[in-house]
């Protein structure tokens, strides 16, 4: 399963911290959310929704599926007497490869540290984390907990939050275990 179909991933908050690298007009980025938010509550995704939900006109709406398509961030596949619209190029972009908001490898080592499969509500914190921390530096609160011997996330939620506080990052921790 590739990161973005992960369940605990939020497609809208990624397209959101990603924005300003997907190059993607404000008509561009309502008509994304707009289906992603459709998709995602299993609704039936047409023109005439686009149209209502957005105050488009048609030509409008067709511009900017055209534009999105030629993108390669939206494919509609038509099938079995249905029409699905698929923003799955939106993820595989280079932007998606470079950001990996919710990187797998992060959640196979917090598994692994805690010997066991997270929850859904653990795997959203770790990509909350990992949306407002390097990932080094998630690595190094994890290793904290554990050498510690407090694996629980409210204690590595302290320690990214402590770190924050005092403007402490990954490169300094890098440099002060350099040093010893």
């Amino acid at each position: 399963m590739k990161w973005y179909q992960q369940k605990y991933v939020s497609h809208r908050d990624w397209i959101l911290d990603n924005l300003d690298k997907l190059g993607m007009s404000p008509q561009e980025t309502v008509i994304v959310m707009l289906i992603d938010f459709m998709n995602e509550h299993d609704m039936t995704v047409t023109l005439p929704d686009l149209m209502q939900k957005t105050g488009m006109t048609s030509d409008e709406v067709n511009s900017v599926i055209s534009v999105l398509c030629s993108k390669k961030y939206l494919d509609i596949k038509a099938g079995s007497g249905s029409i699905r619209w698929v923003l799955d190029g939106l993820f595989e972009t280079d932007t998606a490869r470079e950001t990996l908001v919710t990187d797998r490898s992060l959640v196979e080592l917090f598994e692994e540290e805690f010997g066991r499969p997270l929850s859904p509500n653990e795997m959203e914190k770790i990509n909350e984390w990992n949306r407002d921390n390097e990932k080094k530096l998630i690595i190094f609160a994890l290793r904290e907990a554990s050498a510690y011997g407090r694996l629980n996330f409210p204690y590595i939620d302290k320690i990214l939050y402590t770190w924050k506080e005092k403007g402490i990052t990954a490169d300094k921790i890098e440099s002060e275990l350099e040093k010893e």
